[in-house]
């Protein structure tokens, strides 16, 4: 953000200098067979003073065979209910296996507002996600 000859400096100006960070960590289980569910407490909601803020959200999830291996399990992070690319993929190969999978999304966000990030996820019938051990960070980088 650049300041012209002759503007002055404002409060709020100042403060969108520096970003701002956000963060969650999920709870509870997405049991074995469930498709694109919130991980439950995994979610933050962020109000921005300016249009076009840009975000970044790292997210992790933690997947858990159950069983009986050889499914595959996707999760992503939902901007305002709508999933977001890039897909993150957890295969369980061996009867207990544990995974740890860390997705970073990148973008604007339109008009000045609320927007809500949470961390969705889908589950193979042998396979679970262990909500207390996923979280998700985003920080928000707001323009003049």
């Amino acid at each position: 953000m650049a300041f012209l000859a002759g503007e002055m400096a404002t409060a709020g100006r100042i403060n969108r200098l520096q970003s701002a960070s956000y963060g969650a960590i999920g709870s509870g289980v997405v049991s074995a067979s469930s498709t694109n569910v919130d991980v439950p407490s995994a979610t933050v909601t962020v109000t921005t003073e300016t249009a076009g803020a840009r975000y970044v959200a790292t997210c992790v999830w933690d997947y858990n065979t159950l069983g009986i291996p050889g499914a595959s399990s996707t999760a992503r992070m939902a901007l305002d209910g709508v999933g977001q690319s890039p897909l993150a993929t957890f295969r369980g190969d061996a009867a207990s296996e544990r995974g740890t999978i860390t997705q970073t999304y990148r973008g604007t966000l339109g008009a000045a507002g609320s927007y809500t990030f949470k961390l969705i996820a889908s589950t193979a019938t042998n396979t679970e996600v262990q909500g207390v051990n996923c979280s998700i960070t985003v920080e928000i980088t707001e323009v003049a």
